[in-house]
């Protein structure tokens, strides 16, 4: 047989061979599909209405890092390629600004180890940061055969926690005017590539996982506004917190604090929930202040059951 059509031959069965894919039309050029789903949906993929970009890091076997891709838009739902017979992992983090706007970088610069690379929440200067992205967080190990095809659904959780804070004054009430900030110190600063918690099964197969979090700490600072009831609110965007996270969180007026550092471990501790497995950290507290003391209530809290039901 003339070598140039026994190529064209060889190819045509390793692509034959490497395409199973029950909605794929005609041949495909690619033998692993993953479907990437929010964690919470139910029968229908809604990841993009929490997720505007995923950046993908993909490992083989021995946890070296193959390559980065960033996926947007509509491209996020899925992301198919050919790969020869192996172990690989795939993480993925959603939400991350390319151009470093949102001070995330991952570490080591150099790195390319799974078990040694991080996604750091830099610092300001001044010692308090910004708030984070929304950030979801995705890890899945799978084996490719020779000549078989893999599809799979992987599912992102929450990797950032959500806290909207109110404070009003049932004595000694501020001023009109001035400028507010909330700070809040002791906070997790990075998040390893590695699975920290994975869920059990869910009914549709498959888990999701929490990212590990790493025990070094920042401190975070938000604008804040007093409303027209003469109330202040603010909302902090961060790292997840863990069940040994010890919130210290103070109100400023002007660059004078008029109220903290409040430990807000007390109100969290007491809460029915594991703070190193719920999925989504989504708190609003209110803060009242009186003549002779502060207390600390909760206006609401969010989790989720399988199948998407927060309450």
């Amino acid at each position: 047989m003339n070598p140039v059509k026994r190529l064209i031959y060889m190819i045509q069965a390793i692509i034959l061979a490497g395409c199973t894919f029950g909605d794929e039309p005609g041949v495909c050029p690619y033998n692993l599909r993953l479907d990437y789903w929010y964690a919470g949906s139910g029968s229908e993929n809604v990841l993009p209405v929490y997720v505007d970009n995923l950046r993908q890091y993909l490992f083989d076997g021995t946890g070296n890092l193959l390559g980065i891709t960033t996926l947007r838009g509509d491209s996020i739902r899925s992301w198919q390629t050919n790969l020869p017979e192996g172990d690989y992992t795939v993480v993925l983090w959603g939400n991350c600004a390319e151009n470093g706007s949102d001070n995330l970088s991952v570490l080591p610069p150099s790195g390319t180890e799974l078990s040694g690379m991080r996604l750091s929440a830099d610092a300001a200067v001044a010692g308090y940061r910004s708030n984070t992205s929304r950030l979801y967080y995705g890890n899945y190990a799978f084996h490719v055969k020779d000549g078989q095809s893999l599809r799979q659904q992987v599912y992102l959780s929450h990797a950032h926690a959500s806290l909207h804070v109110t404070v009003q004054w049932m004595a000694d009430a501020p001023p009109e005017g001035g400028t507010y900030r909330m700070r809040m110190k002791g906070l997790p600063a990075e998040y390893g590539f590695v699975k920290g918690w994975e869920s059990d099964p869910l009914t549709g197969g498959g888990s999701y996982t929490v990212p590990y979090i790493s025990t070094s700490l920042l401190n975070h600072e938000t604008r804040a506004s007093m409303n027209y009831d003469g109330e202040v609110t603010g909302e902090f965007v961060t790292f997840r917190y863990t069940s040994d996270t010890h919130q210290y969180w103070s109100l400023w007026r002007n660059d004078e604090r008029i109220i903290g550092d409040l430990d807000l471990y007390r109100f969290f501790s007491k809460k029915a929930m594991n703070m190193d497995q719920n999925i989504e950290q989504e708190f609003e507290i209110l803060v009242t202040v009186y003549k002779d003391k502060i207390i600390v209530s909760e206006v609401t809290e969010s989790d989720w059951d399988e199948g998407g039901t927060i309450g």
